[in-house]
């Protein structure tokens, strides 16, 4: 169900993004083959022929009054920072430094150009014997802005970072669950699942202390404290299990079931082995420094949803539904 939810999603995005690229070709958002009146001035003043092989620092001023003006009539001129790059005798590209004063649509094109820090447009001389003088700049056409990013930058890049982050995860984790296993073998779960007892029995009073129910639970508890979540999920199976024989309403969730399934959900992390995992694979110089904010944060989790469940429990409308079997 979840992967045709996945599916439906995708697909949603995706003629969302065609829709909306479609519309901005009709619209002609990106100004494609429009040409901005500019001037550039080379700073310092070139002399002789301009060489191909050279690059010309120069700041490019549009006139907001001169025809494919940049900000509109009655504004300041616009001046970027760049730089000329021949590419015959009175043929060039300019690349456009791209900062806080550049507006806003030239940074969309900037974007989808993926240039470095720089917005690159063709450069036309008004009078082809005096490429000094006034030009005109058009930038490469932008098509499909929006049905790129989902594909190249959004579907393909995130599905090489899972694949990256999926085989980095192999090694750690591997170190990860040994580490645990051997605490298990070790007899740690044990201890630890004893120390809980007490506090079991305050939290489930409708299950016998000698049920096996009870002993699932806490060590279902105990390996989700620890993060061994594989080990934890057949404790979890085998306590809903034996929880279910003493349910006098079939098909009703009990007290028991509701306060467990909170427990089990924002259970209390001690060694939170997959998110450390995770860490070390992004290259957290520090993985395990989270360690104290996620034992407070799930402790925290875990009282307010066992108060809210308690609380829950006692209202009248969910122990009607209890006593008489109504969903």
């Amino acid at each position: 169900m979840l992967n045709v939810i996945w599916i439906i999603l995708i697909l949603i995005g995706t003629l969302v993004a065609v829709g909306r690229d479609v519309y901005d070709l009709s619209v002609n958002r990106y100004q494609n083959g429009r040409e901005i009146r500019a001037s550039l001035l080379f700073d310092p003043p070139a002399e002789g022929p301009l060489l191909s092989s050279k690059r010309y620092p120069c700041k490019i001023m549009i006139d907001p009054n001169a025809p494919g003006e940049a900000n509109g009539p009655g504004s300041r001129p616009l001046i970027q920072k760049g730089e000329y790059l021949p590419s015959g005798v009175n043929t060039g590209r300019v690349r456009i430094v791209v900062d806080a004063q550049t507006p806003p649509l030239w940074k969309e094109v900037h974007k989808a150009q993926k240039q470095a820090g720089f917005l690159s447009a063709k450069v036309r001389w008004e009078d082809p014997q005096q490429i000094r003088g006034p030009a005109y700049l058009s930038f490469d056409p932008v098509r499909f802005v929006k049905v790129q990013a989902i594909t190249n930058d959004g579907l393909i890049h995130y599905a090489k970072v899972a694949v990256e982050l999926a085989i980095g995860l192999i090694g750690i984790m591997a170190l990860w669950l040994g580490l645990m296993k051997i605490a298990e073998e070790a007899g740690l779960i044990t201890h630890l699942a004893r120390a809980l007892k007490k506090v079991t029995t305050r939290l489930f009073p409708d299950v016998p202390p000698d049920h096996p129910a009870m002993g699932a639970m806490i060590m279902n508890i105990s390996a989700n404290m620890l993060g061994l979540g594989n080990a934890a999920t057949p404790f979890g199976l085998k306590a809903m299990e034996e929880l279910n024989k003493l349910n006098k309403k079939a098909g009703t969730a009990t007290d028991a079931m509701c306060t467990f399934l909170v427990i089990n959900t924002s259970n209390v992390q001690l060694i939170p082995a997959t998110v450390i995992a995770v860490r070390a694979v992004a290259g957290s110089a520090n993985p395990t420094e989270i360690l104290g904010p996620v034992i407070v944060a799930t402790t925290i989790n875990t009282v307010i949803g066992i108060i809210a469940v308690k609380w829950m429990a006692r209202m009248s409308f969910f122990r009607k539904q209890l006593e008489t079997g109504e969903k």
